[in-house]
């Protein structure tokens, strides 16, 4: 059985697939495609990574190989916290800090059974200021000048994140999807995942979207570093990502109004 752990991150419409996942779990069976969300993940202590007992590694293994036994071929584990939160990203103005810790935690925990990882990535202008508006709609302070001179000041980007985690996880396949392809398209983003067949039904589902004027300390220098450094990122990804990673793109798919990803490289190779 393939083991598929998708990484989320925040902020790159990682609840939307989540949902279409879980409503369309019964079909996806039919073609042996088992899905654990965060429901599960949190049930049965994935989501403590810090806490993954024998015991507890037991009972998932047990749980893996029911699943194998009932004839899934490949299983989808989703949880964004894998890759860290964002509570820590604001704490230690940086992009997931601890991402290689808790990427070894879970390949211990599964001991060499994870056979792809996927992780969305955005970039980093709107992540981190959809992450903050976010955090601020449900009361957390917003961000001072300084805090954001730090945080792009630090300048950790994804490709130090997708280092960490593939670190962790030598043998398996590395997947990367930009969210201004694939946001709006939680069945695309599991057929590139899968190769399966991918139901259509619910993949309009939008969960967790930040409506409104997001308002951030941002000045226009912040800003084009930010998407400066993910440009790079970008690049980084298309060059081969020194065999790390592959990206998956589809450019002109996005349901979402965001910017392709294609096109921010174009943009930024003309100036």
């Amino acid at each position: 059985m393939d083991l598929i752990l998708h990484f989320g991150a925040h902020r790159c419409a990682t609840s939307s697939f989540q949902e279409y996942m879980s409503i369309n779990s019964v079909a996806l069976k039919r073609q042996g495609i088992g899905y654990w969300g965060p429901e599960r993940t949190r049930e049965n202590g994935l989501n403590s990574l810090r806490n993954l007992t024998t015991e507890v590694c037991n009972r998932i293994f047990h749980d893996l190989d029911v699943f194998e036994r009932n004839g899934i071929s490949q299983l989808v584990i989703s949880e964004e916290n894998f890759v860290g939160t964002m509570s820590t990203n604001f704490r230690f103005k940086a992009l997931y800090p601890n991402a290689k810790e808790r990427a070894q935690f879970l390949a211990d925990a599964f001991n060499g059974r994870v056979t792809k990882i996927a992780l969305n990535i955005r970039a980093l202008d709107t992540y981190w200021s959809s992450a903050e508006a976010y955090r601020h709609k449900r009361g957390h302070a917003r961000v001072s000048p300084a805090g954001w001179t730090q945080i792009v000041q630090n300048r950790r980007r994804w490709q130090d994140v997708i280092i960490d985690i593939t670190s962790a996880f030598p043998d398996a396949l590395m997947l990367v999807l930009p969210f201004e392809d694939l946001a709006g398209n939680p069945d695309d983003q599991l057929h590139q995942i899968t190769g399966c067949t991918a139901p259509r039904d619910h993949s309009d589902k939008w969960r967790n979207a930040v409506r409104g004027n997001r308002k951030h300390s941002f000045t226009t220098t912040h800003s084009i570093k930010l998407w400066s450094d993910y440009a790079d990122d970008l690049d980084w990804l298309v060059s081969g990502a020194d065999g790390l990673a592959r990206l998956l793109h589809q450019p002109n798919t996005n349901l979402g109004g965001a910017l392709p990803a294609e096109i921010r490289m174009d943009e930024r190779n003309s100036k």
